[in-house]
């Protein structure tokens, strides 16, 4: 976005921002610094999550599909002791089972899959693991593709009040997933055969006045539809929820109650997102921050008359608020594309400092991190035609406006789709801002770049803070602050103030952080 134009727009911010050293300028953690912080705080050494934070045993259900969530926010250490404990309770038959008991769920063991998944191409030896996990749940659809448990024990209330049986919904994505991922067609027939089921039932998109249909169900019916391509069905349920929500972003438990469910805001935040609805998932993410506990966690209910762990901070709404937030983001970046410009000029003195400092790239493998549409690509693609170029970016919308001949990749600063010391050089501009836990992005750039390798970071000084709007997750840094994320990393690093657009000198606003991986 063009600094000017975001100046025009600034919100005459007051900085009450304190704080040094490698942590950016905040006067306390971040909703999202807070949230996964619940989760090291709270897992159980050498096993997973515990339902919630008065247990002290694992769920292999919220472990499983907590996974991909923590490879989001670049937990990846974290995500694969996950995973490794999940295998080693998973049955011989493939299933996984409820937590303390020897019951099986298909509900579970598809959660599973979803973590397996998420690491396969950093755990390739979990193959097997997946294909078990994956024949367990197919051989649980039924011919006429209903989703069969050997129990629902684990969704009925005290009170005999039986959770619906539509939240199976959220058993296939997964499972249609590994098919492509596997090259398993049975898996995908299987889960078509569970859909076309489930369209059957009338009554699939009626959110119901009873705590049946809680709104924790119902967002993992809305997300299933959505990542299924059943976007009609999925927008008609999400209209019922958006006619009960109050200004203030809150939804209701389900219909007619006067108590909101919490991790259900979240995942019709997240299924909303998914569909290019902001205001409404804007509004929920921000009621939740207002009612996020010091801890980092979410009770299940809140409310006088809640029914839903009242008074127990669940692990499944810190997994479905840290995903809100994940695709709060991703959403924000699609909607503003066209304020990203697809070129800039070479005399900018951001491209000068790339330039002089990176050196001649030819022969070399370049990745631009955060690339957006690829304006700095371009320059790099006309001064050295023999290097190889790669971009990466939140936003599928922003590559597709990369230059032809460079190699795009979705993601995120936190994770990087690239083997250990894939390139030669590292830059990012403008993105690690966004990134919403830096020392991890920091981390993910040091590791896809080769010993011996230059990096350079050009980003906002905290110093300047108040200068221009920034988003509600946007962090600016301290000159110390990256040179000792780097130096963590193995990087030998120094900052330097740059000049920008039409500025000949630097005015502070703009910083390089430049070093060398050690070898």
């Amino acid at each position: 976005m063009n600094i000017i134009g975001k100046m025009r727009r600034t919100l005459a911010l007051r900085s009450r921002l304190r704080g040094i050293g490698y942590r950016i300028r905040h006067a306390a953690e971040t909703p999202v610094e807070r949230a996964i912080g619940w989760i090291q705080e709270h897992r159980i050494p050498g096993q997973g999550i515990p339902p919630n934070h008065t247990m002290s045993i694992a769920t292999p259900e919220v472990t499983g599909y907590t996974i991909p969530t923590l490879y989001d926010y670049g937990e990846k250490e974290l995500a694969r002791d996950f995973a490794r404990w999940e295998v080693s309770v998973q049955r011989p038959d493939g299933a996984i089972c409820a937590p303390g008991t020897d019951v099986p769920y298909t509900f579970d063991t598809a959660q599973l899959i979803r973590g397996l998944l998420a690491v396969l191409d950093d755990m390739p030896e979990l193959e097997d693991n997946l294909r078990r996990a994956c024949e367990y749940v197919a051989r649980h659809i039924a011919d006429d593709g209903n989703v069969l448990h050997d129990s629902y024990k684990t969704w009925e209330f005290p009170d005999g009040i039986m959770l619906s049986e539509y939240g199976n919904l959220y058993v296939l994505p997964p499972l249609l997933e590994a098919a492509r991922k596997l090259s398993e067609p049975r898996y995908e027939q299987a889960a078509r055969r569970a859909v076309e089921y489930f369209k059957r039932k009338t009554d699939l998109v009626q959110w119901k006045h009873d705590l049946g249909t809680l709104s924790h169900y119902w967002g993992y019916m809305m997300e299933a539809l959505v990542d299924v391509g059943e976007t009609a069905l999925a927008g008609r349920g999400l209209d019922q929820a958006a006619a009960l929500q109050g200004e203030s972003g809150v939804i209701p438990a389900y219909p007619g109650a006067d108590w909101v469910c919490s991790t259900g805001m979240a995942q019709l935040a997240i299924a909303w997102y998914k569909l290019g609805i902001q205001e409404p998932a804007d509004k929920a993410v921000k009621y939740l921050e207002t009612i996020q506990n010091p801890s980092g966690g979410f009770y299940g209910g809140y409310g006088q008359h809640a029914q839903y762990f009242p008074r127990e901070e669940i692990a499944w709404a810190v997994k479905f608020f840290l995903d809100a937030c994940h695709w709060r983001a991703k959403c924000d970046f699609d909607r503003e594309v066209g304020d990203y410009q697809e070129s800039i000029d070479e005399s900018d003195g951001r491209v000068q400092e790339i330039l002089s400092f990176l050196g001649d790239l030819n022969g070399t493998r370049v990745i631009d991190v955060g690339c957006g549409k690829g304006r700095y690509l371009r320059v790099l693609q006309e001064r050295f035609p023999q290097a190889s170029l790669c971009g990466l970016d939140f936003s599928t919308r922003m590559l597709e406006s990369c230059p032809q001949g460079v190699e795009t990749q979705c993601g995120t600063l936190l994770n990087i789709r690239y083997p250990d010391a894939s390139f030669d050089s590292v830059y990012s501009v403008e993105a690690v801002e966004h990134a919403m836990l830096a020392q991890n992005a920091i981390r993910e750039m040091v590791r896809v770049l080769k010993p011996g390798g230059k990096i350079i970071i050009i980003d906002k000084s905290a110093h300047q803070l108040g200068r221009l709007a920034t988003k509600p997750w946007e962090q600016w840094f301290t000159p110390k602050g990256l040179v000792a994320l780097l130096q963590t990393q193995g990087v030998q690093a120094q900052c330097k103030p740059v000049p920008y657009e039409h500025h000949t000198e630097p005015d502070g606003l703009f910083l390089a952080w430049e070093g060398v991986k050690r070898a």
